[in-house]
């Protein structure tokens, strides 16, 4: 009712001020622009924005206000912005960290400060702006660029994997083949190894001086805060110290790093426990995360994104359930729980990254479809911290019907989920998926 009375007194307002909107009966129409922002919707609709794939791009403030503009008649009132890559330097005025101007063959040069640009922009368009940074992440490998290569600052401190040899038909895994992932291309970064106090602080100070610095900020997320895993038979976690570290927590010496992975590549005695061990080291890590930054600024919200498939999370020690959900099977200890950090955050991205977007289209009991993963993951989570589920754009390019599909991804996301989160904006600026994604979020927003 308050609301009627207000549209009825703001109607009359404008009938008794002429034929222009400027209070004094002449002149030119007040624009309705970006100054004016529509009121929001009760979902949170949310777009990443890459910091690789835009970096040329962004160089340029009028392709930030252009893509702005887009993101507002679409819709959208949050945005994730990657401003610490997988590279390792800042998109944001860093004290810490060195620049980030040149990524490979891509150079740009910049006298402003980016992120505080999206942050004083989105306001004007009535879109929030969570920091978003690669947490482990601190190298390119595929151009061996990145903080990890400028220094032996360091060295012995990123993630190493054992590697399965292969002899005739068999491959063997043994503690003398090992891989420092700063040698290997193709990978997504160089990780650090989380189980190093020097690295847990390193990161640490980095998000409190992105949270510090910039207080307009509606959230910090964390992306790649994890072991590394790509399923090809490589096992991170294979350093010295976090080895050591983890014979400390077991109280017992390892004959050999086979009790974990054995000679075949199957899981060992000690699996178990050292996938409990690697997943407390993230747990404890996000843990103390949001202690520091809720000192600074109580009402920041932490967000973490992950892929939706929990029953694979394991493998990065990724275990984003509540501490409630209890696990079976032999890849899990009995306080596997214990490492739940659903309570440790306040907004988790869902990541349904799935061609699939109905459960129909695939076989009975198959996981992999946008709906089984908005509909199901409340039984790891179970109420413990809001949920948005989040879709890749592009996965949807090889379906009967690419329109249709993108636009039910973003329509279950919404009805299942608190909101919805895009990846990636060049995807929708470079497949033309604007109408399409607006489609989709008001289909959502019909429900309401």
């Amino acid at each position: 009712m308050e609301r009627y009375i207000l549209f009825l007194c703001m109607l009359l307002i404008i009938s008794c001020s002429g034929k222009n909107n400027n209070g004094n009966g002449d002149g030119p129409d007040i624009p309705m622009g970006p100054d004016n922002p529509p009121e929001k919707t009760e979902k949170s609709v949310q777009m990443w924005i890459d910091a690789h794939a835009n970096l040329a791009r962004y160089a340029n403030k009028d392709n930030i206000l252009a893509d702005l503009q887009k993101l507002k008649d679409a819709g959208f009132n949050e945005i994730y912005l990657d401003v610490k890559p997988g590279i390792g330097y800042a998109l944001y005025d860093s004290d810490i960290l060195p620049q980030l101007t040149e990524w490979g063959p891509t150079s740009i040069q910049r006298d402003w400060d980016y992120l505080q640009f999206w942050i004083e922009e989105g306001e004007k368009y009535g879109i929030d702006v969570i920091a978003s940074i690669s947490a482990f992440g601190f190298g390119s490998t595929n151009f061996k660029q990145g903080l990890v290569y400028d220094s032996d600052r360091w060295d012995g401190k990123t993630q190493v994997a054992i590697v399965g040899t292969s002899t005739g038909t068999s491959i063997t895994y043994n503690h003398e083949n090992l891989e420092d992932i700063r040698d290997r291309a193709g990978v997504d970064a160089a990780f650090l190894n989380p189980a190093i106090p020097e690295v847990r602080t390193f990161v640490l100070d980095i998000i409190k001086e992105i949270v510090t610095k910039y207080p307009k900020l509606k959230g910090f997320c964390f992306d790649y805060c994890r072991w590394y895993n790509n399923g090809d038979g490589r096992y991170y976690g294979f350093e010295d110290y976090t080895l050591s570290a983890f014979e400390a927590h077991i109280g017992k010496t390892l004959s050999s790093n086979n009790e974990i992975i054995t000679l075949t590549g199957g899981r060992g005695p000690e699996f178990a426990r050292w996938t409990e061990f690697r997943s407390m080291t993230i747990t404890n890590f996000i843990t103390q995360v949001r202690t520091s930054l809720k000192a600074i600024n109580p009402d920041i919200e932490i967000h973490f994104w992950a892929s939706a498939d929990w029953s694979s999370r394991y493998g990065v020690a990724q275990n984003w359930a509540s501490k409630r959900y209890i696990p079976t099977g032999d890849v899990y200890t009995s306080t596997y729980n214990t490492t739940g950090f659903a309570d440790q955050i306040d907004a988790f991205s869902l990541g349904a990254y799935a061609s699939a977007v109905w459960k129909s289209e695939l076989e009975p009991g198959a996981r992999w479809s946008v709906e089984n993963f908005v509909t199901s993951y409340q039984a790891f989570i179970m109420g413990d911290c809001t949920v948005y589920g989040s879709i890749s754009s592009y996965s949807y390019r090889d379906q009967p019907n690419p329109r249709q599909s993108l636009i039910d991804a973003i329509y279950l996301c919404m009805i299942h989920t608190s909101g919805i989160m895009v990846f990636e904006i060049s995807h929708v600026n470079n497949l033309g998926q604007w109408t399409m994604v607006k489609e989709g979020i008001d289909k959502g927003l019909q429900e309401e």
